[in-house]
């Protein structure tokens, strides 16, 4: 097989639990720090694609010494290319709209904007930190929605909770989808939005490597040539099961060597 050029090659890869583990921790420690600077000193574009803002990301390149100049934030909602910054919004009519459905159910609602979560009281201290601490307490969610530029709520909550929102959502709103995006947690974004399709607008004629470990990552590797599945759940896309990142890294410095 003829190498590939590296720097055709845009190596993707979920944050929380592909590459970070519950307490902020590289999976693989160093030596899958060490195999992502091996790709980028090759040629290859680093590229994370998260369910966390955008100030995670740029904390993470500077953590581990990666440099991601186009970056997909918040399920591909938001996308950063260069000084340039692309949002998909919820419209603030669906968004009251649902608001005021839910705010009285047995729930915690978030609301993030392109760059900063907002609640109306403090989290549990158990709750998975952020790299980059950007919340603000907001009493007035309504006024928030009125005036800010809201991409997701984030809604948590038990799954019996949960689930009729999501039905009450995606059956009654063609503008926003309800995806679980685990066990405890339901987002609410723009129709359309997701990984994938932020990979194929941000990198179109590239050659995708994709790596994750949860449903949200299927749509990114529906637009990978190459896809690397490092957890155990069913997935509906032919994918390279591997135990971790660190070996799907170096699965793919074989294939391009």
């Amino acid at each position: 097989m003829a190498s590939l050029d590296p720097r055709d090659i845009v190596v993707a890869f979920d944050m929380d639990g592909t590459l970070l583990d519950a307490d902020n921790n590289v999976i693989g420690g160093q030596e899958t720090v060490d195999a992502l600077g091996r790709l980028q000193e090759r040629g290859c574009t680093m590229a994370i694609g998260t369910g966390r803002l955008d100030h995670d990301i740029i904390c993470a390149g500077e953590r581990f010494g990666l440099h991601f100049a186009n970056r997909i934030s918040q399920h591909g909602a938001v996308r950063v290319s260069g000084g340039r910054i692309e949002a998909e919004l919820l419209d603030p009519a669906s968004a009251l709209a649902i608001f005021e459905r839910i705010e009285h159910a047995p729930v915690r609602i978030e609301i993030n904007t392109v760059s900063n979560r907002y609640w109306t009281s403090e989290r549990d201290p158990s709750f998975p930190k952020e790299l980059y601490d950007s919340h603000i307490i907001k009493s007035d969610m309504r006024e928030l929605i009125r005036c800010q530029p809201v991409v997701l709520f984030l809604v948590v909550g038990d799954a019996a909770d949960l689930e009729p929102i999501a039905r009450m959502v995606n059956e009654t709103y063609r503008d926003v989808q309800a995806v679980m995006s685990s066990a405890t947690s339901l987002e609410l974004m723009p129709r359309g939005v997701s990984k994938g399709a932020a990979l194929a607008k941000m990198y179109a004629g590239k050659r995708i490597f994709a790596i994750g470990d949860a449903p949200n990552d299927f749509e990114m590797f529906g637009k990978a040539e190459r896809s690397y599945l490092v957890s155990d759940v069913a997935c509906p896309v032919d994918v390279v099961r591997e135990p971790s990142i660190l070996e799907a890294l170096r699965d793919i410095e074989r294939y391009l060597a």
